[in-house]
């Protein structure tokens, strides 16, 4: 199954989304710390499948998708990469003042993972520059001479 429109897409994230609140509501009231690994990886591979099932404009519905793409933008995937490195930083400040855990840990290993496939996807999507490289001008030590006898 393959969602190309932006409705389809929205609902797919809203159901992910809700599931994604509810078990975390349901783990963190039980306390436990394995429901809460076990989330987060749940979390991981909700996003990549997720980016295997959608397509944009321009991209096959039949064709897998390349493994390192998912987005089809660039500036999508970059946001997203800086996004979620910039909260694997912010939970390992608060693993280092004494907020840590081992599911903690897990949420940081999968916030990078996370933010090293959107990065990877943006480095892979962006534009290249492409730059011409001009061959160096002839220089001509003396002028050459068609035709006739050399004296």
């Amino acid at each position: 199954m393959r969602f190309t429109t932006p409705a389809q897409k929205a609902l797919v994230v809203a159901v992910l989304l809700a599931v994604n609140v509810a078990l975390a509501l349901l783990f963190d009231a039980l306390h436990s710390e394995p429901a809460s690994i076990v989330l987060t990886m749940l979390q991981v591979a909700g996003w990549y499948i997720v980016s295997r099932m959608f397509r944009g404009p321009g991209e096959s519905l039949r064709a897998a998708r390349p493994w390192w793409r998912m987005t089809n933008r660039p500036l999508l995937s970059g946001v997203l990469g800086i996004g979620y490195a910039l909260l694997a930083v912010v939970n390992i400040g608060f693993s280092l003042g004494g907020f840590g855990s081992v599911s903690g840990t897990v949420s940081i290993l999968a916030e990078l993972v996370l933010a090293a496939l959107f990065l990877n996807s943006y480095a892979c999507l962006r534009p290249r520059r492409t730059t011409t490289v001009q061959a160096p001008a002839r220089q001509h030590s003396r002028p050459s001479v068609s035709g006739g006898a050399r004296t």
